[in-house]
């Protein structure tokens, strides 16, 4: 009897050892979210979305310019075709990046982009700068000081166009996974967010302003965890990464 109650405490001690051990494997203690771009090259979307080929030439055109009197009547933004000052997305909003700790698979890449009112298409506009990148990671310890869940994600735009020479607009803004490992038993899932864009210049000099929320959750048996980093990328050719 002695013997089975000691057998019996000893299995229940090491199921409670075993236990304990999967608990702290399963948890997660710290998170870190680092720039790293230096470690990673540019890439250019706008090469590879496959907009080229999609994007129809709207033909925009100009009205004829006011002189004198008239000018003061007439605003000659008014005056072209597109509400220069009316800052639209005719991307997407909503994608997904990583469904399931895997990249998704998606050959146009889904972009975002803030432009006037009335364009069709970014490459009606003209002065462009050239595409600009950012790469952030994001690291997930558990219990053991594991990294469990290991993240990158670049954050690319292209900014500066230019209806004849009027206003300064994004395009191409988007995010890409740059490289993901994720532990057995925890799961990723990350999806991007433009839940806004605005003109933050004038009426006479619009400069386009965007949001860009990078949204993920990384979940285990015992845990659950959801994270959000927010950017902001101008007309101006600036990214700011915001507290």
């Amino acid at each position: 009897m002695i013997r089975s109650l000691i057998a019996a405490a000893l299995t229940l001690g090491m199921a409670s050892s075993a236990f304990a051990v999967d608990k702290a494997y399963f948890e997660i203690k710290k998170v870190r979210v680092t720039e790293v771009t230096e470690q990673f090259p540019q890439t250019d979307v706008m090469a590879a979305n496959g907009l080229n080929a999609d994007c129809n030439s709207s033909q925009m055109t100009l009205a004829p310019k006011f002189t004198g009197d008239t000018a003061d009547k007439v605003n000659p933004l008014n005056a072209i075709e597109l509400f220069v000052d009316q800052i639209i997305n005719i991307g997407k909003k909503i994608f997904a990046v990583v469904e399931a700790g895997r990249p998704v698979v998606n050959l146009k890449i889904d972009t975002a982009n803030a432009l006037p009112k009335g364009l069709t298409c970014w490459s009606d506009l003209s002065g462009w700068n050239m595409p600009q990148s950012k790469v952030y990671n994001v690291q997930y310890e558990n219990g053991f000081g594991m990294v469990v869940v290991d993240y990158s994600y670049r954050v690319t735009y292209t900014a500066g166009g230019s209806a004849d020479g009027i206003g300064k607009y994004i395009t191409n803004a988007t995010f890409q996974p740059a490289n993901i490992s994720v532990g057995w038993g925890f799961q990723l899932d990350a999806t991007a967010m433009v839940p806004s864009v605005f003109n933050t210049g004038s009426k006479r000099d619009p400069v386009a302003g965007m949001q860009m929320n990078m949204e993920w959750k990384v979940t285990s048996p015992v845990a659950h965890e959801q994270s959000v980093e927010s950017y902001f990328v101008s007309g101006e050719n600036k990214l700011v990464q915001l507290d």
